[in-house]
């Protein structure tokens, strides 16, 4: 690990307005809520924890005011703009009093307006991590000209864009969504039809699935692990799946062993869940020891 990876990461950076509520609520009712703003989007999340864990990372998105593109930079990220003109886009989320998620909403039309870009994504040797906000066009643009000269992941973003990459799975190295996105990818109905359908028919392809506090299946190299997460306690559980995504790349691409780069991708997700806040050098110790306290199994 002497020689950093370069990352690509692909796809939303916007506002997230968080909306946590200050006690039980009243459906159909007013209630009081705590409110913060924060830089957000997968693709963003992903890239600013690979950049913290000092990868050599670039964000291609949607054009960014100057506040936001000074926040990019500080966290060490390359901004490359693919428009240019500022367009609105935001995402909202209500969570309960103990953190755990109620209600996104999303404003994302603008993401898919853009179906072409004179941003060059003809690129070689990288590692390349795509979110689903971007259009279904410029998407299948992107993995069909570098899949064959680059390490491809899509992370999910949310089941109603799953279908955006169906065409295109045998061109991707690795996904990794939660339950529902993948039910909504392949049309089966569990998490064992939705596996059972992928290795067949895509022989080469890795997956992750998660399913919140329940057990992450994965299917790595030819292999099905099965590990359950550490029980934590939730702050805020937006964004783990995102943490989960930069951790298991991190490890992965830096040619760890499949089983220990899942493990510590599972509790780079449950830090963020229950809202770490470390050094690189303490955020990499304790994902270690308490990856080593993981419950697994490898089903043959």
């Amino acid at each position: 690990m002497n020689k950093r990876n370069d990352f690509i990461c692909i796809g939303a950076v916007h506002s997230d307005y968080e909306l946590k509520l200050k006690q039980n609520y009243f459906k159909n009712r007013t209630n009081p809520i705590n409110q913060n703003e924060n830089l957000g989007g997968v693709a963003y999340n992903i890239a600013k924890t690979l950049s913290f864990l000092k990868e050599g990372t670039k964000l291609y998105s949607l054009n960014c005011n100057k506040n936001q593109k000074k926040e990019i930079i500080t966290n060490g990220i390359k901004f490359i703009p693919l428009n240019k003109k500022l367009t609105k886009r935001y995402y909202a989320y209500i969570l309960d009093k103990k953190g755990k998620m109620i209600l996104g909403l999303a404003n994302m039309d603008n993401y898919e307006k853009i179906i072409n870009s004179k941003v060059s994504m003809k690129l070689n040797n990288k590692n390349i991590i795509l979110d689903l906000s971007l259009s279904k066009e410029l998407i299948e643009k992107i993995i069909n000209k570098n899949y064959k000269n680059n390490y491809i992941c899509v992370c999910g973003t949310s089941a109603h864009k799953t279908f955006k990459i169906k065409k295109i799975l045998n061109k991707i190295d690795l996904i990794i969504m939660n339950k529902q996105e993948t039910i909504s990818l392949t049309n089966k109905k569990t998490i064992k039809e939705c596996m059972i359908y992928l290795i067949n028919k895509y022989t080469k392809l890795n997956f992750i699935i998660t399913n919140g506090k329940f057990a992450v299946n994965a299917y790595i190299d030819s292999t099905n692990y099965l590990s359950y997460p550490p029980r934590i306690k939730i702050i805020n559980e937006n964004g783990a799946g995102d943490a989960l995504c930069a951790v298991f790349n991190y490890f992965f691409c830096n040619h760890f062993d499949n089983l220990e780069s899942l493990n510590k991708s599972i509790c780079g997700g449950a830090l963020k869940a229950s809202d770490h806040n470390y050094n690189k050098e303490d955020y990499l110790q304790k994902i270690d020891n308490i990856s080593r306290l993981i419950k697994y199994k490898i089903i043959n």
